[in-house]
């Protein structure tokens, strides 16, 4: 099969990748709107500009990593197996939403004025939201994408080795965002009386939020998964 038989399957799912580029968005400008409270010593107004940058930057950047990958794929991507065409797209997503947070860390940085507590604290929380972007959200979209081209197969007919890896992977997310929490739990209980109400509204607001965009994107793979 030519790589360009499969960009029809590339082209649809644009709903999800809008609507999960705004999630990501507003998870960036809370932490950059955190960050600023704890950390910077910077003019409200300098503050507001520089964490909505960093709000447009987030947004664009997942935008291209949902985007722009497909729009890559030639006559000349040249593998025995359909797969490798999808691995090598959500390949080129990684690396745009690497270098997206890269620079979004850069920006943290500076609306911080390069604070020693928020260079590795932040760095906790990009790579965090970098690999929560990459293996969870992009990984799904690789799986349905897949999907849809195995449901294509006259002779596919695994219903339940799908739903159980479905299901395994919603497992697998839940048993990382219990281990987040509880770190998070810790931060809290070790925070400084005085700041401990605005961490305990930073980190509560971020984990539900998170969670919140985290069963939104498995419950759109299921639904599609079972639509079909």
């Amino acid at each position: 099969m030519s790589a360009l038989e499969l960009v029809s399957i590339f082209k649809e799912h644009r709903q999800f990748a809008v609507l999960a580029s705004f999630g990501f968005a507003f998870l960036y400008i809370e932490e950059a709107w955190a960050s600023y409270v704890f950390w910077s010593h910077r003019p409200l107004q300098e503050a507001i500009i520089l964490i909505g940058v960093i709000g447009v930057v987030a947004l664009g950047g997942y935008l291209a990593s949902f985007l722009f990958p497909p729009a890559l794929v030639s006559a000349t991507w040249n593998y025995p197996r359909p797969w490798g065409v999808f691995v090598q797209v959500t390949s080129w997503s990684y690396v745009i939403v690497v270098c997206v947070n890269v620079i979004i860390y850069g920006l943290m940085l500076y609306l911080t004025q390069f604070a020693l507590a928020a260079s590795y604290l932040l760095l906790r929380d990009v790579y965090i939201y970098a690999v929560f972007g990459m293996f969870f959200f992009h990984g799904l979209l690789l799986y349905v994408r897949y999907m849809q081209y195995l449901y294509t197969m006259p002779d596919f007919v695994q219903p339940i080795k799908v739903i159980s890896i479905s299901f395994g992977m919603g497992i697998v997310a839940l048993i990382a965002a219990a281990f987040l929490f509880l770190l998070d739990l810790y931060h809290f209980e070790h925070a400084s009386a005085d700041i401990q109400p605005m961490v305990g509204l930073h980190l509560y607001v971020r984990a539900l939020y998170a969670m919140t965009l985290a069963i939104a994107a498995w419950v759109w793979h299921f639904r599609w998964i079972a639509d079909h």
